[in-house]
């Protein structure tokens, strides 16, 4: 009998883990993009105000931001230096498949740094800004839509989750 009442505590913790499991996937993607917005933030202020080089700026931005952005920024700075012939855009481009290959990053999370690579193609600094903007904003809505959209999901996951549990226990015994 207690055999049984271990094999249910067991299948009931499976359950809630592979629940949390899940919400935290979707919390990862939140988080990445939060950061990216505070990067956006921050080399928009660095354009706008200071107007010093790109390389400066990711060396400056790098500083304030959390992993895996300052160790990306930095290598694409050291590559800027290197002057391999690629432009900024290029560089980018590569290291931001590096990330996706070398950390857990997720591949939206990816997708919207290559936006944000993608802006740095402009040839002005009003219009570099400018669409570094209009990325942050949009960046700011996809924050709050996957906001609401994480507590709907996560309440719901770890309610299946823990009822997948109870049926399981059920059905086996």
């Amino acid at each position: 009998m207690w055999q049984k009442a271990v094999a249910g505590i067991c299948v009931m913790v499976g359950a809630f883990g592979f629940g949390l499991s899940l919400c935290q996937e979707i919390n990862s993607v939140l988080l990445h993009f939060k950061e990216q917005r505070r990067m956006l933030l921050f080399m928009i202020r660095e354009i706008s105000f200071l107007h010093r080089p790109m390389q400066e700026i990711f060396v400056a931005v790098g500083e304030r931001l959390k992993e895996p952005y300052p160790d990306f920024l930095m290598a694409v700075s050291k590559r800027m230096e290197q002057r391999s012939g690629k432009n900024l855009q290029e560089i980018w481009h590569e290291e931001a498949q590096q990330l996706q290959k070398e950390v857990l990053c997720p591949k939206e999370a990816v997708k919207m740094l290559l936006r944000i690579g993608e802006c740095f193609g402009c040839e002005e600094d009003k219009m570099q800004m400018e669409s570094l903007k209009l990325l942050e904003t949009e960046l700011a809505e996809e924050i709050d839509s996957r906001s609401e959209e994480k507590e709907e999901k996560s309440r719901l996951i770890r309610t299946l989750s823990l009822l997948a549990g109870i049926f399981c226990i059920i059905l086996f015994i």
